[in-house]
């Protein structure tokens, strides 16, 4: 016998004294140490809520409440799980009593008056069946515990290469400071405040600072000018969202999906007249409106190799003037109704 059935609780249920102590004697004899006995059902449930057995072997045949009536007892107030095995004891023979039995819970029988080489095999092959049972348990709490552990491993690895990516790309375009990272706070605010669940608005906001990604993609002589571009540089540097979304595109991870979609969508205007792909209204995916309002409003208020900055309240007026044509209406009068937290992440970090 495994020695570690010798110290699984087992709980004896028999009105009669002499069986409970016969029982007991048995058991310990054995090497089961912990034996406890009863000879009052009603105590059982309350005993077995609080004791952490392994083993319940019931009397049939008791006064007041028989072992049936602590079956239904035992099930009905869901005390035990449904494989936690009961031992009838029962000196009927009847096959009514044993199907009554089954029915209840019962794993196994023990039949009066007892034989002791009976029950101590049909105890030993109970509890080696629990024994197998707990064992699976375990193992499938580690297997969980293993798997919850290895998907925050890929989701922290995940969230640093975001991170480093958006700084690779920062690195390329190093007038805009900590444009990014704001980027990616004001963008959670804003999902938040438009109602998308939190999961949501956590990868938007850690998405959000790869929106400029493809722009490692573009030659210096144009992403470095001082000053406006022409209209052929212009079209080059256009290409960078769709550079992004490529260096994105085709993962599995959620997080680089979004990531993707911003990189995309990001140039798209509420009016159809943005790019890549020129379109509209609720056909921008929401995540590349709310990105939008987020890098402009950033790219106003600092300073640019081409402008200065523009103060906060020009800044407002011009997101205001843009509402319907270059940006969702309704996200810019969220992006309105929580200024006072957008500037207070703007303060946090300043360039």
């Amino acid at each position: 016998m495994p020695e570690h059935i010798n110290r699984y609780k087992v709980l004896i249920c028999d009105d009669s004294i002499t069986n409970v102590l016969v029982l007991s004697k048995l058991l310990e004899s054995e090497g089961f140490d912990k034996v406890t006995t009863l000879t009052e059902p009603e105590k059982v449930a309350f005993e077995l809520e609080t004791g952490d057995y392994d083993l319940l072997m019931l009397d049939i045949e008791m006064p007041a409440m028989n072992g049936f009536d602590v079956m239904s007892q035992l099930k009905d107030h869901k005390v035990v799980d449904e494989y936690f095995p009961i031992l009838i004891l029962t000196g009927r023979q009847d096959n009514e009593t044993r199907m009554q039995a089954l029915e209840g819970g019962a794993a196994d029988f023990i039949s009066k008056p007892f034989d002791q080489a009976e029950v101590i095999l049909r105890v030993r092959n109970i509890l080696r069946v629990r024994a197998a049972y707990k064992a699976s348990l375990n193992h499938a709490k580690e297997l969980e515990h293993e798997v919850e552990k290895r998907t925050r491993e890929l989701s922290e690895a995940t969230n640093i290469l975001i991170q480093r990516l958006a700084k690779a790309g920062e690195l390329r375009d190093n007038e805009t400071g900590r444009h990014v990272l704001r980027v990616g706070q004001y963008a959670r605010v804003l999902s938040e405040a438009f109602g998308l669940p939190p999961d949501i608005s956590f990868m938007i906001e850690k998405a959000a600072p790869l929106h400029d990604l493809g722009k490692i993609g573009i030659p210096d002589n144009i992403l470095l000018k001082k000053g406006q571009l022409d209209d052929a540089e212009r079209e080059i540097m256009n290409t960078h969202v769709q550079i992004g979304a490529d260096l994105l595109n085709e993962h599995e991870s959620l997080l680089v999906k979004m990531a993707s979609s911003i990189a995309l969508n990001h140039h798209e205007r509420w009016d159809g007249t943005g790019y890549p792909a020129g379109i509209s209204g609720e056909s921008i995916p929401i995540e590349g409106r709310i990105t939008a309002i987020c890098d402009v409003f950033d790219a106003l208020t600092t300073v640019r190799p081409y402008k200065d900055a523009w103060s906060i309240e020009d800044a407002v007026a011009e997101l205001e003037n843009s509402s319907g044509s270059h940006f969702d209406p309704a996200l810019v009068r969220l992006f309105m109704d929580n200024l006072e937290q957008i500037i207070a992440i703007r303060e946090t970090y300043s360039d």
